[in-house]
């Protein structure tokens, strides 16, 4: 949300954190420049409107300003403490279980992992590349065993990225079709 509207205009972005700009109470008495504070206020809310999901959307729809509607959305998707260990231990879970389905391929495996890391990302936990490297060499089921051993033998796997390793992986796959 904050790349959305802050590449819009980043004044905009400051909106949303700070609320809304001061405009003089009577209409009648605005200033070009007080004009330009209510348009700013408006295009700042539509925007917030406009990046919602409708589930979002109706959570927030009595909201003002977009500084409320930020408010809003943050209290509801930001975990409370106790919540938030419980989210994160769940995840870490999923992705020390995490293991490749017979039928899937490895860009399919690869989707799933990412989107079970992103979420961890978004709580502030993070994986060096090597890590993350050797977890997906070892989701791969047994078919894989000797492409996953030359590769474990052959490469630094504290240096492989993620990138190099779907570079190696992706021709193997073919092969195994």
């Amino acid at each position: 949300m904050e790349l959305f509207i802050g590449s819009t205009d980043p004044k905009i972005w400051d909106r949303v954190l700070d609320g809304p700009l001061e405009v003089k109470a009577d209409r009648s008495k605005w200033t070009d420049e007080d004009r330009d504070k209510h348009q700013r206020n408006f295009k700042t809310t539509n925007l917030m409107y406009c990046v919602l999901r409708p589930e979002e959307y109706h959570k927030v729809s009595g909201c003002k300003t977009a500084k409320e509607i930020w408010d809003k959305l943050q209290f509801t998707y930001e975990y409370t403490s106790q919540v938030k260990i419980s989210c994160i231990n769940t995840l870490k879970s999923e992705s020390e279980l995490f293991k490749m389905i017979e039928g899937e391929t490895f860009r399919q495996m690869y989707e799933i992992f990412t989107t079970t890391l992103n979420s961890l990302d978004s709580m502030g936990i993070t994986y060096e590349s090597g890590d993350l490297v050797r977890k997906l060499l070892w989701s791969l089921p047994k078919k894989w065993e000797a492409k996953v051993t030359a590769i474990e033998e052959a490469k630094d796997l504290s240096r492989l990225s993620v990138d190099e390793l779907i570079g190696s992986l992706t021709p193997y796959e073919e092969k195994l079709k």
